[in-house]
């Protein structure tokens, strides 16, 4: 599909509606996941398994360092019509990222049960406190397991997006995420001649699933064309993880901001006891449906925009970021709106416990309210990203993040209670909102070079 031409709607749409579906149904499987341990009636089940899969969304900053410079790289040359480049990128990402991966299971493995007890720590003085420790080392030691095959599988999505498929990673998630809802069921409550596992059977169906997709997207590389790769032919080229770095550090230091501050943030929920936990992991996890709009047509935007950039289309590269911008603010304010009025419902869907739904209830209708600011955030991102400005959004990230989401977070959880922690959330969003407006509307970032395309004559443009 040659993004470089032909209408922009259409070509917005194409791009950022597989990924949409695509992310829509790995939230499914994270909200099944969260909910059938909930039906088991333990708000620290809940609990740990919320606080686990914080831990291993902080293990993603690594595979970012690598998989966003692989995306912006790829769609460059791509839009540059130079797929022998473009192989070699992937190349080197996905032996890169699978190492990476193996590394931080062993770590994780040993080190689980002393950095669950140090999240949890601050909830110490509740007697239920040990059994969120427990449970949550017992999932944590299964599912970093998975980590190498599920950067695997991170880094094949990146490299297909850079190219513009984005159906393939749709079709290969589909597959994986019934596997990942049917073990799950099978193994959490012991059907048939199943064992009930509880918390371990949905990390083992969890990371099965992951590794399954890792294994499919790694067998469709190999076959592709496009890139020619040979995945146990290890040769590392310098300049190309160089490049792929100079791109993808920034971006692992936001994913790394992000995700520390989030854990702060999780560390915040525990110092209020048990109840604050398990709302925190349902409503993150609830909400997470209203972001996939954002994240949809922000790859879509950085797809565009690097291959546009490639191409030496600037107007156009631009003015991708602006529609796709459109497009999600429209998504998700009606998503937003959906959530706010239907909080009571979805609440009921995640647990049993009316205390639980009614917290969870609450923080739902306040964070729908910033739908609208976070389609600015996550798109016109993914857009800078693209033409590898990703040293602003670093730092875009790093303020409101720490400044906002950490730090005001503090200071109104202590005034007033869970309910603060998402009032500062909604304060970062709108903050950052205004933030990526402005830089997106200058134009410094059609001017950063990467890899080995620079800015063009102007007359292109």
């Amino acid at each position: 599909m040659d993004v470089t031409k032909g209408s922009l709607k259409k070509t917005v749409i194409l791009l950022a509606l597989p990924v949409v579906l695509r992310m829509t149904l790995q939230m499914i499987v994270g909200v099944v996941d969260l909910a059938f341990i909930g039906q088991l009636d333990s708000t620290e089940a809940t609990a740990a398994v919320g606080m686990a899969n914080q831990l291993v969304m902080t293990t993603i900053t690594v595979a970012t360092a690598f998989t966003i410079g692989t995306t912006a790289l790829i769609a460059r040359y791509v839009g540059a019509k130079d797929p022998e480049k473009a192989g070699e990128v992937a190349q080197q990402s996905i032996v890169l990222t699978f190492g990476s991966g193996v590394i931080l299971a062993i770590l994780g493995s040993i080190f689980a049960e002393s950095i669950m007890s140090f999240l949890v720590e601050r909830g110490a003085g509740d007697e239920n406190t040990a059994e969120v420790i427990r449970q949550g080392t017992i999932y944590l030691r299964i599912i970093v397991f998975s980590l190498p095959l599920m950067f695997v599988m991170m880094n094949t999505n990146a490299i297909l997006q850079g190219a513009g498929d984005m159906k393939t990673p749709l079709y290969i998630m589909i597959f994986a995420n019934s596997f990942n809802i049917l073990f799950d069921w099978l193994l959490i409550f012991g059907i048939g001649i199943f064992p009930q596992l509880g918390v371990a059977g949905a990390a083992i169906a969890t990371g099965g699933a992951r590794s399954l997709a890792g294994l499919i997207g790694a067998i469709v590389l190999t076959r592709n064309k496009n890139f020619n790769l040979k995945l146990f032919q290890i040769k590392f080229d310098k300049k190309i993880i160089r490049d792929i770095l100079k791109i993808g550090i920034p971006s692992a230091g936001e994913q790394g901001v992000r995700s520390s501050g989030q854990l702060i943030f999780t560390m915040i929920a525990a110092s209020l006891g048990p109840l604050a936990i398990a709302s925190n992991a349902i409503v993150l996890k609830a909400m997470s449906f209203s972001f996939m709009p954002g994240f949809g047509f922000g790859l879509a935007a950085t797809t565009l925009v690097g291959q546009n950039l490639g191409a030496g289309n600037y107007k156009r590269a631009k003015e991708c970021g602006y529609l796709a911008t459109k497009m999600a603010f429209i998504f998700m304010t009606g998503v937003g709106l959906f959530f706010f009025f239907g909080s009571d419902l979805i609440a009921m869907f995640f647990h049993k416990d009316e205390s639980v739904r009614q917290v969870v209830s609450e923080c739902i209708k306040i964070l729908a309210i910033s739908q609208p600011a976070l389609a600015f955030v996550m798109v016109m991102a993914g857009g800078l990203r693209g033409a590898g400005d990703t040293k602003f959004v670093l730092v875009t990230t790093m303020a409101g993040t720490w400044g906002m989401r950490v730090i005001v977070a503090y200071i109104f959880a202590n005034l007033y209670g869970i309910h603060g922690l998402w009032y500062a959330m909604v304060l970062d969003n709108f903050v950052r909102a205004i933030m990526m407006f402005y830089r997106f509307k200058g134009e410094k970032w059609q001017e950063i070079k990467v890899g080995e395309q620079s800015k063009q004559s102007t007359a292109n443009a």
